[in-house]
């Protein structure tokens, strides 16, 4: 079961206390962030902007933006992994990444870091979670970032 409901300002600034957006003022979030939509069949939480739309979704106690939202806004800092062009279908299908479609890493980061997968032409098209560092994932084989949200799923076709 599926519920929406508006939220307070309270509730505001808690939930927008949990938005992991580098590079994105967290003043600004609030203009972004209207309604919270929980999906307790997954246990998840969407937020939605004032024309319904999901902007973030729940993930581990913190919420990640969507597709749409990080498409929207390139001044975003996350760190950036480019697949080649072989590797694109499977992204786009929910597959995990493997190292071996990395082609460039634009960004340094840790291990457990929230990255996103780019393609060629540099268009996001998944939210990932690495399983290695930057410096580990080029020399390793196998799967290397767990994919969280891509490009058709139901969070981007807003079909909770």
């Amino acid at each position: 079961m599926s519920f929406r409901k508006e939220l307070g300002s309270k509730q505001k600034k808690k939930i927008l206390s949990a938005i992991s957006v580098p590079g994105f003022p967290q003043n600004k979030l609030k203009n972004h962030v209207q309604f919270v939509l929980t999906d307790e069949k997954n246990n998840r939480s969407y937020l939605l902007d004032q024309n319904q739309h999901i902007v973030f979704f729940s993930f581990e106690n913190i919420y990640l933006p969507s597709l749409k939202f990080i498409r929207k806004h390139p001044e975003l800092e996350f760190p950036k992994i480019q697949v080649d062009n072989g590797a694109v279908r499977f992204v786009i299908n929910g597959a995990d990444i493997f190292s071996q479609g990395i082609v460039k890493i634009d960004n340094e980061f840790d291990e457990n870091s929230i990255v996103i997968i780019t393609n060629p032409q540099d268009s996001a098209l998944c939210v990932g979670k690495s399983l290695l560092s930057s410096k580990d994932l080029l020399n390793s084989k196998g799967k290397s970032i767990k994919n969280l949200h891509y490009l058709g799923d139901k969070i981007w076709e807003e079909n909770i």
